[in-house]
């Protein structure tokens, strides 16, 4: 028997940032950052049991600079994480991001309700170099490149910008930029169209970050800072999300505006793979799962996440697991490709969801009045694989 979800409600706080805690591997961990015009905002570091399918605990920490609008988690230092962040007197035009690191002796192992700051880092939106200062803010996106602490990129409306942290997280530099190079040299596009968020590619190297552009998705070679490819319309409608599967190359997911969510080869863009249509609302977030990338997760404004089971677009489907004669003497065997469930525990607009980096089995999502809903995979689908 499956069971059933947690929901943990941030108090009095909206929130719409989350990231799970990539570097720990050994417990279910989950970054949640607030948003709230009257109250300090907080990022809070949860943490899941699945033995008991509860919260053991939870630990706030002060975030003194504004909403927490995107959270970014270190892949190698677990008390390592990155915000995008804006004070509610400032424009989102100004919105700026910076590195943080939570208390030494920080850990969900106890709980805490003395609220501690997080220690900072370093501004990722102040001019170390002789760029325009203006370059430098609006941030939209954070990201940290897929194996290393010492890579981060940014994204603003119309800027990638690469930054090089020392060893020590001690502070950040420039290391390149694009100064709306690629978007200035195509006169065909759109002015009123902006960069959104991105993802760094994670096979060859990664040495590629892709964003979101308007309806379209273009991508950096960050050695060069010049265009690599690019998908144009990719949606009828603002493209809100991007994600590439983990364990295929050149495979992309992406989800907008227009409720669909697609799936891409990169070198032939031209026409998606698969398109799903399972939702009624903008949809906000695709993730593929880092193991088992034929399982992908979506969220919406339909108040709805949905699990999809996808092996067409897979690296190894469950089912090449089995063989024909099996799958021929019992047809109900294999799950069929789609949607295979959707969780409707939200009450508000759900803008994130992310699997667990320390169990490949389990899920959270966020929605906007600030709950925290906490799903695992069913069981059928889990031990799917061992058949």
């Amino acid at each position: 028997m499956d069971v059933g979800p947690v929901i943990y409600g941030l108090e009095d706080f909206q929130a719409r940032a989350l990231a799970a805690q990539v570097a720990e591997t050994e417990k279910i961990n989950f970054l949640v950052g607030t948003q709230s015009l009257h109250n300090t905002n907080q990022v809070q570091l949860i943490e899941y049991d699945d033995d008991d399918n509860g919260i053991v605990t939870k630990k706030s920490y002060t975030h003194p600079v504004g909403e927490v609008w995107k959270i970014a988690s270190a892949p190698q230092t677990a008390c390592l994480l990155a915000t995008v962040h804006n004070s509610a007197d400032k424009p989102l035009t100004d919105a700026s991001c910076s590195i943080w690191r939570l208390p030494k002796g920080a850990s969900s192992e106890e709980q805490d309700e003395s609220h501690e700051e997080l220690e900072l880092v370093a501004n990722l939106s102040e001019n170390t170099s002789s760029q325009d200062d203006s370059m430098f803010h609006g941030v939209k996106w954070v990201g940290w490149s897929c194996d290393s602490d010492s890579k981060i990129a940014t994204l603003t409306s119309k800027n990638l910008i690469l930054w090089n942290v020392q060893e020590d997280g001690s502070a950040a530099v420039v290391s390149s930029n694009t100064v709306d190079n690629f978007l200035a040299s195509d006169p065909g596009r759109s002015s009123s169209n902006s960069l959104g968020v991105g993802r760094w590619y994670p096979h060859q190297q990664a040495v590629q970050v892709a964003a979101t552009l308007g309806s379209s998705v273009v991508a950096w070679d960050t050695r060069t800072m010049t265009n690599a490819w690019s998908i144009e319309n990719a949606h009828t409608h603002t493209c809100r999300d991007l994600d590439f599967n983990p364990n295929l190359q050149y495979n992309l997911a992406t989800c907008g505006d227009d409720c669909t969510s697609k799936f891409w080869d990169i070198r032939k863009t031209t026409a998606p793979l698969l398109v799903l249509g399972h939702h009624t609302h903008w949809v906000w977030s695709v993730r593929y799962n880092a193991s088992y990338d034929q399982l992908v997760l979506t969220c919406s404004s339909d108040q709805r996440v949905a699990l999809a089971n996808l092996p067409s677009v897979a690296a190894m489907p469950f089912g090449d697991m089995q063989s024909e004669e099996v799958n021929g003497s019992n047809p109900d065997s294999n799950i069929p490709e789609g949607v295979i469930q959707t969780y409707e525990e939200h009450e508000d607009s759900v803008y994130a969801v992310e699997w667990s980096a320390g169990d490949f089995w389990t899920f959270a999502s966020l929605s906007y009045d600030g709950r925290l809903v906490i799903n695992r995979v069913p069981r059928a689908v889990k031990y799917k694989q061992f058949l």
